[in-house]
């Protein structure tokens, strides 16, 4: 019996560390392919890895519900209604949109300063900058 508990000890031992370890892997580089864009996250932001991909999706160009424009302020729980959102720093996102052009540069860099809240969904990427780059070859 005292063997049995010692090796779950080690697995769950095991399992925590394994755990940790592919989350501090998390990749913060979203790729899509129609149209081409690949959306750079520099640091990791303070949320979840599937708000992030929301973030991701929709700097791409992809619809969601729970991403906002700038100027508005939906609350989406109640302690964000009584209380504000808790606005964590703005992150930097960067958006390469490729084979825009047909010749050189071909690609187009944009540069995002995302605010988002820790609490809820609230997020707003705004552009702060947007110019072409030589990263893809002519066809």
């Amino acid at each position: 019996m005292k063997t049995i508990k010692v090796l779950l000890v080690i697995a769950l031992l095991s399992f925590l560390t394994f755990t940790v370890y592919a989350d501090e892997l998390r990749p913060l580089i979203y790729q899509y392919t129609n149209p081409e864009i690949t959306v750079y996250f520099s640091e990791p932001l303070e949320v979840s890895a599937e708000r992030q991909q929301e973030i991701a999706n929709q700097i791409a160009g992809i619809p969601s519900n729970t991403f906002y424009s700038p100027g508005t302020n939906f609350p989406n729980n109640i302690i964000c209604t009584l209380f504000g959102h808790d606005i964590a720093p703005e992150g930097t996102v960067t958006a390469t949109h490729h084979k825009v052009n047909k010749y050189n540069p071909r690609c187009s860099m944009q540069v995002y300063h995302v605010t988002y809240c820790k609490r809820c969904d609230y997020a707003v990427a705004e552009l702060d900058n947007e110019f072409l780059i030589v990263c893809c070859p002519e066809d």
